[in-house]
């Protein structure tokens, strides 16, 4: 696809941006980690509680992140055209298309993650209902979207625009998923820099943004995303990239070596991950050719620009 070059909207050009694409892709990534670290002021007000100041600070942020991201396109692009598909996030047909697929792929590959462990160690179902079962579902589902759509907006999102038309699509994807590999390193039980759970997490960004590059739009990377989290989360119980509190009916415990179940850091932990995203990769491709899952020229890469 072709992002917006400096100071182009729909419709026409407006004047040249002051700033090069790479000192704007800086102020964006200073935002997104202001926003990240600023929204952790609500956990201040529910010291001994993990679901509700997760939700809050997850929506502070994903508003907060696209409030920026929006401000920047209309203050330091000069783009006039209209903020929803600027931002990655049109609002049509093929967007509800490229969700509902993107959300199909992440189940199918928990689906046959549990399947591949079940088969070649265990995994053991234990059910917990409580009178909150709904509330918490409603919870742990806005949490984990609201999640997704923020770490969507902010690694495949505007920076990830202005630094593909300071270097070109190959360098942006790789440069992003790396960071984006590295954050998930502060997360709990996270095996460290030299392990399956950094390199599948950045396998895991990488994919995310060739779908990005590939569909025009955010849509089918946060379906994917949110899938891929809700499904090992809140369906089997599973550690979300060592993140355990978004279990709702069904806690897993799997059993086997760490290779197969990637331990306490969960299923990106694992070579079962890491053989499913490489199995996945043609897939997605061939999901993605198809006109009904692009928006505009979005099988062209994304241009180098000034």
């Amino acid at each position: 696809m072709n992002f917006p070059g400096p100071g182009e909207a729909e419709g026409g050009v407006a004047a040249p941006p002051l700033l090069p694409p790479l000192v704007r892709f800086f102020v964006a990534a200073f935002w997104a980690v202001l926003v990240f670290w600023g929204s952790g002021f609500v956990y201040l007000f529910f010291p001994h509680r993990n679901l509700v100041p997760g939700l809050l600070f997850r929506l502070v942020a994903c508003g907060l992140t696209a409030a920026g991201f929006a401000f920047f396109l209309r203050v330091l692009d000069f783009n006039s055209a209209p903020l929803a598909p600027a931002l990655g996030l049109p609002l049509d047909a093929i967007a509800s298309r490229q969700f509902a697929a993107g959300l199909g792929v992440g189940a199918a590959l928990i689906v046959a993650a549990v399947a591949i462990i079940a088969a070649f160690g265990s995994v053991q179902l234990h059910l917990h209902h409580s009178h909150l079962f709904w509330t918490r579902t409603f919870i742990v589902t806005a949490t984990l979207l609201l999640g997704s759509a923020m770490e969507e907006l902010s690694f495949r999102g505007y920076p990830f625009q202005k630094l593909t038309q300071a270097f070109g699509a190959a360098g942006s994807v790789l440069a992003l998923s790396a960071i984006f590999g590295a954050v998930h390193l502060w997360n709990p039980d996270s095996p460290g820099l030299l392990s399956l759970g950094f390199f599948n997490t950045l396998l895991i960004g990488a994919l995310l943004a060739f779908a990005r590059i590939r569909t025009g739009s955010l849509w089918f990377s946060i379906g994917l995303h949110f899938g891929w989290n809700f499904f090992q989360g809140a369906v089997f119980g599973l550690p979300v990239s060592g993140l355990r509190e978004f279990a709702v009916l069904v806690y897993s415990s799997p059993h086997g070596s760490e290779a197969l179940t990637g331990g306490g850091y969960g299923v990106e932990g694992s070579a079962t991950c890491t053989i499913l995203l490489v199995a996945v990769a043609p897939v997605l491709w061939r999901i993605t050719a198809s006109k009904s899952f692009q928006h505009g020229r979005s099988h062209a890469l994304p241009q180098r620009g000034i």
